[in-house]
């Protein structure tokens, strides 16, 4: 075992690292977390399986929500027709579980049955998970990546190696993803942020579709209803492949669907994205010029994770490395991490107590079983340490100097954890890297995730800004 320098220190890394993540990750600082590292430390290693969750002001509130806890593992059933389906079910995927209740979507929704949705949301529910498959086979190669996608529908989860001389392997991972609206509409695709899923935007999608629309939701490799392989290398660059290589082939499916005219087949794509989402969506944006008209941010991450050394002091340099390596490994102090930050009690704390959403109202019982059902996959616990513990990875500006289609960013100006104009990549200058026209909207009073925290205020200024394209 190699002894390193700080090994007898690690009493006292572990006590900066405690207090550096209630302190120094504070919400604007230029930790490139931007205050999301700290709280959620915080919550799951000071405060766990809290029933009384904090507030900032350090009075007590008791919170409860009604109906029992409720993690499916079982696919819908139906078509495009506003119902879902999950192609090619696994065995184990196959049997409902007593009591479940299919979210059922329909196309023609507007303003009051979403508010409805809202409503009907505070009660017991139970939320459908799978609906259709992208098999994409990702290929890697000494150091380098190049993927391809093809949606075949029946390929399981499978590694082989094709070259061993050059170390490639490929595998072949089933993404869930959800289709609603016409194939005759223009394409939008939705990208939800960390720890989250394509349910995220379960307000998004009908009103979208209701607008004329046709709406892809994918859940990244690692979350929701995809495949999460342990062994993965996750990265933001990972992810680009598999969204670009998605938005390929569905295009192509489009453009073989002979009910379908070529000019509508060959629309351009808009894309969307929160958070993690956001940053994916600005590089699909960025690599496939041809084929994006326009990219919509909700509230965009810095990075996959807030480990950018080269932003940090050097003194803190050792403490984030102690807590990369140590305190978030799989095989460490990671497990019990994951296990305190997965319970009920803390991901309703962390929503209604940290600023997250700003309007609490949609915090309600469907969210929570969105956000929790699929935290007892098997392999959940390694993605979740290998993401939150991961590179960040390029930062906005890097995407943004390629970018040459209209962007528009919608904005919280309460999110605690990236700052529209705080920290070291403010939302507030993204015009200033691209040759692209770039709008902001700021929406007062409203956290991390504006889609659905405000649904209809996020498409109020979104669709006519969708509009002014054509």
């Amino acid at each position: 075992m190699i002894m390193h320098w700080w090994y007898p220190a690690t009493p006292l890394f572990f006590f900066l690292f405690l207090v550096c993540s209630l302190t120094i990750c504070a919400p604007g600082s230029k930790c490139a977390g931007g205050g999301r590292g700290g709280a959620i430390f915080a919550d799951a290693f000071l405060f766990p399986c809290s029933n009384v969750p904090r507030t900032a002001a350090g009075v007590q509130k008791t919170i409860s929500f009604t109906g029992a806890p409720a993690f499916l593992s079982s696919p819908g059933a139906g078509g495009d027709d506003g119902s879902n389906v999950h192609d090619d079910k696994d065995p184990q995927q196959s049997a409902a579980t007593a009591g479940d209740v299919i979210l059922v979507q329909n196309k023609d929704l507007d303003v009051q049955d979403v508010q409805l949705m809202q409503q009907q949301g505070q009660g017991q529910v139970q939320v459908q998970r799978y609906y259709h498959t992208f098999s994409w086979k990702y290929t890697k190669s000494s150091g380098a990546t190049s993927a391809n996608g093809a949606s075949t529908g029946t390929a399981a989860t499978a590694a082989a190696v094709t070259n061993s001389e050059e170390k490639e392997y490929s595998r072949t991972y089933k993404i869930n993803y959800r289709r609603e609206g016409s194939p005759k509409d223009p394409p939008i695709l939705l990208i939800h942020g960390f720890g989250a899923n394509v349910n995220h935007f379960r307000y998004n999608i009908p009103l979208l579709v209701q607008s004329g629309y046709q709406v892809f939701a994918v859940d990244l490799l690692g979350f929701g209803g995809s495949d999460k392989p342990k062994d993965e290398d996750y990265s933001i660059s990972l992810w680009v492949d598999l969204l670009c290589d998605f938005i390929k082939e569905m295009s192509q499916s489009m453009l073989d669907d002979s009910d379908i005219d070529n000019d509508k087949a060959n629309h351009p794509w808009i894309v969307c994205g929160n958070s993690i989402g956001g940053l994916c969506s600005l590089g699909v944006t960025a690599r496939m010029k041809h084929a994006v008209q326009a990219c919509v941010l909700f509230n965009c991450a810095q990075g996959m994770s807030g480990f950018r050394y080269e932003e940090a002091p050097f003194w803190l340099r050792p403490v984030m490395y102690f807590i990369q390596k140590v305190v978030l490994a799989p095989d460490g102090y990671g497990g019990k991490f994951f296990e305190n930050f997965k319970t009920r009690e803390n991901v309703q704390s962390i929503l209604l107590q940290q600023g997250v959403y700003g309007d609490t109202t949609n915090v309600n019982e469907e969210l929570l079983e969105i956000l929790l059902g699929p935290s007892n996959d098997e392999g959940a616990k390694e993605v979740f340490l290998k993401v939150f513990g991961g590179p960040a990875g390029p930062t906005p500006e890097e995407f943004l100097k390629e970018i040459e289609c209209p962007i528009l960013a919608i904005w919280g100006d309460s999110d605690p954890w990236v700052p529209v104009d705080r920290g070291t990549h403010q939302g507030l200058n993204f015009g200033e890297y691209t040759k692209a026209e770039y709008t902001l909207e700021i929406l007062k009073g409203v956290g991390h995730c504006p889609h659905d925290e405000v649904p209809v205020e996020v498409h109020e200024k979104m669709l006519p800004w969708l509009q002014s394209l054509l």
